[in-house]
C-alpha cells in the first residue's frame, strides 16, 4: 500500500514538474514564427525582421539575396566552431536551441539556460561576441557534462569574447 501511495505521489510530482517545464520555458513566454536549422542549433524567431536583424548583427548578412539563408547558417555554426576552438573543448554532437526575443525590458540581455540547453538572446542587443559568449557557456556545459564553478565559466566565456576575431 504505501509503494502504491509513493509511486502515485512521485507520478503527480513529475506531472506538475513537467508542466511548470513546458510553462516556463523560453518558447512559452513568447510566440515563435519561425525555426531555422544550422548543423548545431536550432534558431527559434518570433518573425522574419528580427531573425534579419540577428543575422545581420552576427555577420553581417542579410535575408534578402538569393542564398543569404546558407551564409547566415554558416556564420551562426562558424561562431559555434570558432568557440569549440578558443576553448579547445569539442563536445560530440553539439547542439543548442537558440531563442530570439525582442521587446528587451530589463535583465539580462542574453542567457544560457544549462536545464533547458538553450540560449535566450534579445535581438537588441546581439552581437557575434555576445552570442560567442552564450555559447561558451553551453560548449562548457556539453564538455564537462556538468555545470563548472560560476567564476570559472565567467573567465572562459569573457576570453572567448575578447579572443574571437583575434586570429583573423
Amino acid at each position: 500500500m504505501n509503494i502504491l501511495k509513493m509511486n502515485r505521489a512521485l507520478s503527480s510530482s513529475l506531472l506538475a514538474l513537467s508542466v511548470a517545464f513546458l510553462y516556463f520555458s523560453p518558447a512559452a513566454c513568447q510566440e515563435y514564427a519561425g525555426i531555422l536549422e544550422t548543423t548545431y542549433t536550432t534558431l527559434h524567431y518570433p518573425n522574419e525582421k528580427d531573425l534579419d536583424e540577428f543575422l545581420w548583427k552576427i555577420g553581417r548578412v542579410r535575408l534578402r539575396p538569393e542564398g543569404a539563408n546558407s551564409l547566415a547558417k554558416a556564420r551562426v555554426d562558424r561562431l559555434v566552431e570558432r568557440v569549440e576552438e578558443i576553448l579547445d573543448m569539442h563536445p560530440p554532437d553539439f547542439r543548442i536551441d537558440i531563442f530570439l526575443k525582442d521587446g528587451y525590458r530589463e535583465g539580462n540581455i542574453a542567457y544560457y539556460s544549462a536545464d533547458s540547453k538553450s540560449i535566450t538572446i534579445y535581438t537588441e542587443f546581439v552581437t557575434d561576441g555576445v552570442l560567442a559568449h552564450e555559447l561558451a557557456h553551453a560548449v562548457m556545459h556539453a564538455y564537462f557534462n556538468a555545470s563548472i564553478g560560476r567564476k570559472a565559466q565567467e573567465m572562459l566565456c569573457r576570453y572567448v569574447d575578447a579572443h574571437l576575431w583575434k586570429d583573423y
